[in-house]
């Protein structure tokens, strides 16, 4: 059977009803959040949280992913709202018409995007990172077609000049909308043994510096070892935590390093533990955080620290400048000169060297917040009024606007 002899037998047997009718009718747009696969790491805390928010704001939502690879995070998705489509484009726009989906929020995916528009449906892309692993030509081929959804949105504003330097794209159609946490969950206090400090094998007069990043190429953390080996000569009482996700290669290579490494002593990697403690562990356990990586969208992670009162040290990629007016917050140059110029082959290179062009830098960085940590501390402090911009409650808002948006565009076409 045809896909259009299909969308005929179903309109027939008035199983769904077309697009421009449940606008007419005024309704809320059920949407569709399409992604590859749904494990566990930054991308998918974003995509909980907008599933989460929608709901919250009553609107039917469902979880479309592309390939069979789920996670543990997936399991805080409803059965009957978790769809997995194996490639299938059958079976991915029958999905469409059987739960009237008007709306698809798609995420590192474009999968049947245009056979979905031309059916009436919405389209939104956000664009979650800097895309140093396309070519120019392939980036230029990507931007035509993110040309042609209903809105594009980078989540910081280096992921959007950085888009608009190497493509011809749209401006207008471009709108910046930062990546949101949960607040409460970040505010819970409850902490495991095995991640206090005791339980970590810290002392009381310990600083404590810790890395929250999954391991890969561009969140260098083997940069970090080169640094802390320089570190410790000044700083003997310095100790270093990685936190994430270590199922990947490149973790492999760091672990070569880090137990050759004459500041082994110093460093330990946690072992991957739920989210839920992530604010109690940075209040708790941690004296400043790091992101010294090579390139970022809108961490989370910041975020997070940011709303946990921590003082930080961070390169200059992803939200850092847009939250580098913080006085607790310290922003040190990149490894390279150009982000723009700057191509995957080079970033990976850079990335399995301990010897950084931005090492001494950031030792400076973090020998000036070690020598003045409680003005730092004092610093970090931000008001619980100001916190909320941060959640993903100003988030979901901010998406829900531009939807509505949309959808009456929509209508009045």
């Amino acid at each position: 059977m045809s896909l259009l002899d299909l969308f005929k037998k179903l309109f027939k047997n008035n199983t769904v009803r077309p697009v421009e009718q449940i606008r007419m009718q005024g309704e809320k747009p059920a949407i569709g959040l399409v992604v590859t696969t749904f494990d566990k790491g930054g991308l998918e805390q974003v995509v909980l949280n907008l599933y989460l928010g929608y709901k919250d704001h009553g609107y039917a939502v469902y979880l479309m992913c592309q390939e069979d690879n789920l996670g543990i995070m997936a399991g805080q998705i409803a059965d009957e709202e978790l769809m997995v489509f194996n490639n299938d484009m059958q079976y991915f726009l029958k999905y469409l018409y059987k739960k009237n989906i008007t709306v698809l929020h798609y995420h590192y995916n474009i999968f049947g995007w245009e056979e979905a528009k031309t059916r009436g449906v919405s389209t939104i892309y956000t664009m979650h990172n800097v895309y140093t692993w396309k070519s120019n030509p392939e980036i230029l081929a990507y931007s035509k077609i993110l040309n042609r959804m209903d809105k594009v949105v980078p989540v910081s504003n280096q992921v959007k000049d950085y888009y608009l330097a190497r493509t011809d794209a749209v401006k207008d159609n471009l709108q910046v909308i930062y990546n949101g946490i949960d607040l409460n969950e970040i505010a819970q206090d409850i902490l495991p043994e095995s991640l206090k400090r005791s339980g970590l094998g810290l002392t009381h007069n310990d600083v404590v510096i810790v890395f929250v990043a999954s391991f890969y190429p561009v969140k260098y953390q083997i940069g970090m070892i080169g640094v802390m080996e320089k570190l410790i000569l000044r700083y003997p009482d310095t100790k270093l935590l990685f936190v994430g996700n270590s199922e990947n290669e490149y973790y492999q290579h760091f672990q070569k390093e880090y137990r050759n490494s004459s500041a082994k002593k110093n460093m330990q990697v946690v072992p991957y533990f739920d989210h839920k403690y992530m604010g109690a562990f940075l209040r708790q356990t941690s004296d400043i955080f790091t992101l010294p990586t090579l390139q970022e969208g809108c961490s989370n992670a910041v975020l997070e620290a940011i709303c946990c009162d921590i003082p930080m040290v961070l390169t200059n990629v992803g939200n850092a400048m847009d939250v580098s007016y913080l006085k607790g917050c310290k922003v040190v140059n990149t490894a390279y000169e150009n982000i723009v110029t700057t191509s995957n082959e080079q970033m990976i290179q850079m990335s399995y060297r301990k010897d950084s062009s931005n090492q001494d830098e950031l030792v400076e960085a973090f020998s000036d917040m070690l020598d003045y940590l409680e003005r730092y501390q004092r610093a970090s402090l931000v008001p619980a009024s100001e916190k909320w911009k941060y959640g993903k409650g100003e988030m979901v808002n901010k998406y829900i606007k531009l939807i509505e948006e949309i959808a009456g565009r929509g209508m009045a076409q």
